[in-house]
């Protein structure tokens, strides 16, 4: 079988992102997992965030996670929204499928409801 040096690429886009550690989880997921993805921590402001979803598909991205201010913005780029990000109004998630449409996820809301199921107990050792 021939090598393949090209990554798949996937990442975030928001601004300010220099103190986002997500990169940092996804590299090690995808190391433990044995992928070649590579996750890039991108600087995205409002006026270049149009060019930047052309990107997602002109560089055969895999997806992207947003952070603020694109979670709503990204709306109109998207062509399928999940249950969640259309009840909640916003994406923090848009895969790639195979297809190249864009689908958007709002993987927010879910995680706050399973952390409150999971979590939700008062100092005292009360449930919420």
């Amino acid at each position: 079988m021939e090598k393949n040096y090209r990554a798949e690429i996937t990442g975030v886009y928001g601004d300010p992102v220099e103190g986002n550690p997500t990169g940092v989880m996804e590299e090690a997921a995808y190391e433990a997992m044995g992928l070649n993805y590579r996750y890039i921590t991108m600087k995205v402001t409002p006026d270049g965030f149009p060019d930047a979803m052309k990107a997602v598909r002109a560089l055969h991205m895999k997806g992207v996670n947003l952070t603020m201010p694109h979670k709503i913005a990204v709306i109109p780029y998207l062509d399928e929204l999940s249950e969640a990000a259309g009840i909640i109004g916003a994406v923090n998630t848009v895969v790639v499928r195979k297809d190249g449409s864009l689908f958007g996820e709002n993987t927010d809301g879910k995680g706050f409801v399973e952390a409150l199921l999971r979590y939700g107990k008062h100092p005292e050792g009360k449930t919420s």
